[in-house]
């Protein structure tokens, strides 16, 4: 628009009345970077700027409902079927995310591969646990994050090569179509199918010792399967067990405290995991390789793991490791930007997600058996929380640009914090029941004190006084 034609249009006068101008006259976006985005097809900017944050808040959204419905589904209908639907719906739903004509359509699609993508991640974790002994279960539960950055990484190199959202998310989709010989090789749980069907419990246990050159005993297996029988003709009613519930954890004072310092910890590790990881774009340089940089530090982050927790017990590496990400990412918002902003950056990566993964397994071992599993649901739903609010802690860099990463540095010091407050759990004996959970940990931060206090000589004092 030429200045003559702007003034024609727009009096002194009423520009200096204020308000602001619309763009009536549509937008011209940047392709250096991208061809095409939902963004640019959509015009996602200025008055509908918000609606950017709001297509990936609800994508979280769906990743919640996902963790309730086909965690739920894995226990009633077995491992397998689970699976198996929430592939199909990744490739359905992701392939229709393609051809969305409109954003209410892309949302809803988006939404629903939220579910199904989360629903891959809880049950593959549940199944991979129940196929290995106890003795592997530690390196599995690091381990197989492992293969979700190496995804990471090969969506990077996608990414960089397909410029255009509807082509990039097609590219993404199709691979699905590789889980179809799933249907024909994957077999159900064998734990799950000790409490249904023994009988095919058996067959499947009978295959894996002769895949793994194992030669077991009849009679072994047979008095195995016979601990827990399954009764098909009782003619009295068992009495069912005691449904436990998030209000159990609440009910009595230790349990509470320690129940919900977990529950921080989790929204905290999830708001700012995804809240640095969805916004690489905020830091200088290339985004294709500052977005491969940043998963890429997620192996050696969950390997890692392997040796911190075997060392330093389950407590001090969550402790050390949320302190270091609130202390890098605050040093992240001051730092201007350039080389060193970027690495700073990527160290704090690095150790939340070695803390976030860190944390489950501590998660598992604080709460009493009865009631671990929907200990386990629930601080999951927590983070999925932290996760949907993730998206939009980045409007407040439309206010001050270091600002996100300030919140998100003290939001990590505070959950550091809050971990002087809970027991170590390596090497003692795990809570069963409620009253268990009640009774352990108890005056943990008392020790903790007591401890720290002996290393600097400034207590001499038995640790029982």
């Amino acid at each position: 628009m030429s200045s003559a034609a702007f003034w024609q249009n727009h009096s002194p006068e009423n520009l200096s009345a204020g308000g602001t101008i619309g763009c009536d006259r549509g937008w011209e976006y940047d392709c250096t970077t991208y061809t095409s985005t939902i963004v640019t097809e959509w015009d996602l900017v200025c008055s509908s700027n918000w609606l950017r944050q709001l297509t990936t808040a609800l994508y979280m959204v769906g990743s919640l409902f996902g963790a309730m419905v086909f965690g739920d589904l894995a226990d009633r209908f077995g491992r397998r079927p689970a699976l198996l639907s929430c592939l199909l719906l990744q490739l359905v739903f992701g392939v229709a995310t393609t051809f969305a004509p409109n954003l209410v359509l892309f949302v809803i699609f988006r939404f629903l591969v939220g579910m199904a993508t989360t629903g891959v991640i809880i049950v593959t974790a549940v199944t991979a646990a129940e196929f290995v002994g106890p003795s592997e279960r530690v390196k599995v539960g690091v381990l197989r994050p492992v293969f979700y950055a190496v995804g990471g990484m090969i969506m990077a190199g996608v990414a960089y090569g397909i410029r255009d959202w509807r082509k990039l998310q097609l590219a993404l989709s199709l691979p699905n179509l590789l889980y179809i010989p799933y249907y024909w090789w994957l077999p159900e749980s064998p734990r799950w199918l000790l409490s249904r069907d023994k009988v095919k419990a058996k067959e499947i246990i009978l295959m894996m010792a002769k895949t793994n050159g194992v030669n077991l005993p009849s009679h072994v297996l047979e008095e195995k399967l016979a601990e827990d029988p399954v009764k098909e003709d009782a003619t009295e009613p068992e009495e069912k067990p005691r449904h436990h519930t998030i209000l159990d954890l609440l009910r009595t004072p230790n349990m509470r405290m320690k129940t919900l310092v977990i529950f921080s910890i989790w929204f905290v590790n999830s708001c700012v995991f995804y809240g640095v990881s969805l916004n690489i774009t905020d830091l200088s340089g290339n985004v294709h390789v500052n977005f491969l940089i940043s998963v890429a530090v997620e192996v050696p982050a969950y390997a890692s793991l392997l040796f911190l927790q075997e060392r330093l017990g389950r407590k001090v590496p969550v402790l050390l490791l949320e302190l270091l990400t609130g202390v890098g990412l605050i040093i992240t918002a001051a730092l201007p930007p350039g080389s060193l902003r970027v690495t700073v950056a990527m160290i704090s990566k690095f150790c939340i997600t070695s803390g976030a993964q860190a944390v489950i397994i501590y998660t598992v071992e604080l709460f009493p058996t009865v009631a671990r599993n929907i200990g386990m649901g629930s601080s999951s739903m927590v983070s999925r929380v932290g996760s949907t609010i993730a998206p939009f802690t980045w409007l407040l860099a439309d206010v001050w640009r270091p600002a996100p990463f300030l919140l998100f540095g003290v939001m990590t010091t505070v959950a550091g914090l809050l971990c002087m407050l809970l027991p170590e759990t390596k090497g003692e004996q795990l809570p069963q029941t409620l009253e268990d959970g009640e009774e352990f940990g108890k005056g943990a931060m008392r020790r903790t004190w007591i401890k720290t206090l002996r290393r600097l000589r400034l207590r001499k004092s038995p640790l029982s006084a």
